[in-house]
């Protein structure tokens, strides 16, 4: 039996911090819920990457719905994204099923780190790191499998890899990227989030708290960005994907107790 009094009401908690996150700076999913997951839920890393990813569907979906209506939305990149991203993340998430996770961390946090620093000094290297026109849709699906791979193996939907290279590849505006980067990700949490069931590593017994949680914080957090000044919520953005980076490669030391296996899958 789990050791948790109440996961059910930490899950509702650590959804509404998902989606505020995810709304707010495109950083939910995955990138939070992994780590509340094993450290205050106690499962084990694929579980927690499994359902993170799982809980993304309602954090992305949602917030996307309120940037593309306040017109952050550019459906040529979210598509030309999408579809790579869509046949990627199952084929990682397979194929990285016994990978070393502090391994997958450590690199996942280097990377991480390095967007943060761009994006948050755009303005000093925009001119050369652009994608020129002709290369635009090579330069889109990249990233496409990009995503795929991060989704897949470690379990993050996207955001902090999409929106810095949306910002420093096409020179969007922060709450235009981060809007894409919601959107775009979706088809890549889709099949991830079927891949990671399949294997039997989504716990449904958390998912309605987590999912609720997620789409209460979404819609707030996407509100309250598009009422910021691009410039600050940008550096903001850049300075939480440091410290993320900082999480990841410092690791976590705690060995995680999982929840029941019965309660995986039905």
């Amino acid at each position: 039996m789990p050791t948790q009094s109440n996961p059910h009401k930490k899950g509702l908690i650590i959804g509404l911090i998902a989606g505020m996150g995810g709304g707010l700076v495109s950083l939910g999913g995955g990138t939070l819920v992994i780590p509340m997951l094993m450290g205050w839920l106690g499962l084990n890393p694929l579980a927690a990457r499994g359902t993170a990813l799982t809980v993304s569907l309602f954090t992305a979906s949602i917030a996307g719905l309120v940037y593309a209506y306040h017109g952050m939305l550019d459906l040529k990149v979210v598509l030309w994204v999408a579809l790579p991203a869509l046949l990627i993340t199952p084929l990682a998430a397979a194929w990285s099923e016994h990978w070393p996770a502090a391994r997958l961390r450590a690199g996942f946090g280097v990377v991480v780190m390095l967007g943060g620093l761009m994006v948050i000094f755009r303005d000093l290297i925009t001119a050369s790191a652009l994608a020129p026109e002709d290369l635009q849709v090579p330069y889109l699906l990249a990233i496409g499998v990009t995503e795929g791979l991060v989704a897949g193996i470690i379990g993050i939907s996207g955001g902090p890899i999409l929106a810095p290279l949306f910002v420093l590849g096409l020179g969007m505006p922060q709450q235009l990227a981060q809007g894409c980067s919601l959107l775009a990700r979706l088809p890549a949490v889709l099949t991830g989030s079927w891949e990671n069931w399949r294997l039997g590593n989504v716990h449904l017994s958390l998912l309605p708290s987590l999912a609720m949680g997620a789409l209460i914080g979404a819609v707030l957090g996407s509100k309250i960005a598009l009422l910021l000044p691009e410039q600050g919520l940008r550096i903001t953005f850049g300075l939480l994907l440091i410290l993320l980076g900082l999480h990841y490669l410092h690791g976590s030391r705690r060995t995680p107790t999982s929840l029941p296996d019965n309660e995986r899958k039905p």
